[in-house]
């Protein structure tokens, strides 16, 4: 008799107890009616009256992926991942548990609506410049639902955006073609500075000869000049011009000398001789 109410008794004591692993809170509900919160590690309850119903209070990981349609009307899909908590506090986890049934689903249902209007608001060539912006209005809008459900948010991240592969390679190909048009534009500018500087480079060399020639004329001058005082020294009889004849005679000799000299073939034009006649002079 002590053997069987000892048993039961065992039994009674075994069926009460409750153990919660950690990051674990547990509800006890009478009846059906929530009672008080127990926590991780050893607990007791009624049996048969009273039971238990579990939540986990570590971060829940949650990824979503939502397809809508831009401004210009591509299809668009955004993958989203949002990381949330139950609050470790006795209300937050009654709510947790009991105001919603379903709370996974109803985060479901916000994002998808708030995602695609937001989807909506941009052209697809935007859209990929607007992550942080996007996942800052779910973050507010989530965080004050979650917050009725005794939950709290740690972050929502846009992990990835995905347009129609045709309009990616049609992306790509603008892409490309202005990096074609800016290169051309380079070369050519580069071309035309080329073409600026070696303008500038024979300018200057045309200048310098031009100067060069002046200068040899000023000495050539210079020099028949002191050469016409010097034999006019010599001889007050000759005139000026007689004097210069003369020495653009000497001139010219010592000229057909040195061509003679080097093989080469030239044309003396005597100005003096009527009508300009022309001789040819050749080296043997």
């Amino acid at each position: 008799m002590y053997i069987g109410i000892g048993a039961i008794v065992l039994f009674i004591f075994l069926i009460s107890i409750r153990i919660l692993r950690p990051n674990t809170a547990g509800v006890v509900v009478l009846l059906g009616k929530p009672k008080r919160v127990i926590r991780e590690g050893f607990n007791m309850i009624i049996p048969i009256f009273e039971g238990v119903k579990r939540q986990k209070l570590a971060l829940n990981n949650l990824a979503i992926k939502v397809d809508g349609i831009t401004q210009d009307n591509v299809k668009t899909g955004v993958d989203i991942n949002v990381i949330y908590r139950v609050k470790n506090d006795d209300q937050s986890i009654k709510d947790s548990l009991f105001k919603n049934g379903n709370v996974v689903q109803t985060i479901k249902s916000m994002i998808e609506e708030q995602l695609r209007a937001s989807i909506f608001e941009f052209k697809h060539d935007e859209i990929f410049g607007k992550r942080t912006e996007m996942g800052d209005e779910i973050k507010h809008t989530l965080s004050e639902k979650l917050g009725e459900f005794g939950m709290e948010l740690d972050s929502v991240q846009v992990v990835d955006i995905q347009l129609d592969q045709k309009v990616i390679e049609a992306m790509n190909n603008v892409v490309a073609s202005q990096k074609n048009k800016t290169a051309a534009i380079t070369e050519a500018e580069g071309s035309k500075q080329s073409q600026i500087l070696t303008a500038e480079g024979e300018k200057e060399v045309k200048k310098l000869i031009g100067e060069g020639m002046a200068l040899q004329r000023e000495a050539i001058a210079k020099g028949f000049k002191d050469s016409i005082w010097q034999i006019k020294e010599v001889d007050q009889s000759l005139t000026g011009k007689e004097i210069l004849d003369f020495l653009l005679n000497s001139s010219r000799i010592e000229t057909l000398e040195k061509v003679w000299q080097s093989n080469a073939k030239v044309i003396y034009v005597n100005e003096n001789l009527e009508g300009k006649k022309a001789s040819m002079i050749k080296n043997g």
